[in-house]
């Protein structure tokens, strides 16, 4: 499992496995989803480009730390296409530390509680 978030020549950890991490995850997310509804539906199309984007760099800097969403966004222009690529990018990463998370639990499960599983069996029947 990955625990690193490759984008833009860095290197980011984040285990999801972990209460801190996973708390600051969860929030920040919280404080976006919020913000969100804070951007214009109408007006000039650029304050609204601008909005959207700074969503993505308050989300990595609130996840990683302050400074972090200058070092992912150096050198990549102020884009709704850039930020929905970073973001998917990010999204992939977690999606699979979480699977690969959830995978490890099941097998160590099996290996160490066969009967339990066993049980489960046979309590459907």
């Amino acid at each position: 499992m990955s625990l690193k978030w490759e984008i833009n020549g860095l290197s980011l950890e984040l285990d999801l496995d972990s209460y801190d991490n996973m708390k600051r995850y969860e929030d920040a997310f919280e404080q976006m989803a919020e913000e969100e509804k804070l951007i214009p539906k109408d007006g000039r199309q650029s304050e609204r480009i601008r909005a959207y984007c700074q969503l993505f760099h308050r989300l990595y800097d609130r996840i990683f730390g302050e400074g972090t969403s200058e070092k992912i966004f150096s050198g990549i222009p102020e884009s709704v296409k850039a930020c929905d690529g970073i973001y998917l990018s990010f999204l992939k990463f977690v999606q699979e530390q979480m699977i690969s998370s959830a995978q490890e639990r099941a097998e160590w499960r099996t290996k160490y509680f066969p009967k339990q599983k066993t049980a489960k069996k046979s309590a459907k029947k």
